[in-house]
């Protein structure tokens, strides 16, 4: 009877845990046309060559720093390491009343597969929130 309450409890504090666990990094979602409330959170993953790329950052709680460094790059069986090849870095600049999102857009104009990563400027170990989408 007694180990099996501490089990119950055991996956009892594991269920609790893991929405705790699962929040604790942003989200990016990507779209065909700028992010508005109504088609926020209508994500989409394929895109085609040329075509604008709007993406939404949704950090898991309010940045402390103002500044985030979004970081773009293609998986790729060409590079000379690491299977990828960076292809975009930028630092934004957040405001204020956006400590909580960052939005923006870009263009990809090779087909292949992509992973978006955003990191707070103090700590590019940890990525914030990492996602991919392809090119097709």
């Amino acid at each position: 009877m007694y180990r099996f309450l501490c089990v119950i409890i055991l996956f009892l504090g594991i269920g609790i845990n893991i929405p705790v666990l699962a929040y604790k990094k942003g989200i990016i979602l990507f779209n065909t046309q700028p992010i508005t409330k109504e088609n926020a959170l209508s994500d989409e993953m394929v895109f085609k060559p040329g075509q604008k790329v709007y993406y939404l950052f949704i950090a898991p709680k309010k940045m402390k720093n103002k500044y985030i460094r979004v970081q773009i790059f293609k998986m790729t069986d060409k590079a000379p390491w690491g299977g990828n090849e960076v292809l975009r870095t930028k630092d934004y600049r957040l405001m204020k009343d956006e400590r909580y999102y960052h939005t923006d857009y870009f263009t990809m104009h090779e087909k292949g597969r992509y992973v978006m990563q955003v990191f707070s400027i103090d700590d590019f170990q940890h990525p914030l929130a990492v996602d991919f989408f392809y090119v097709k």
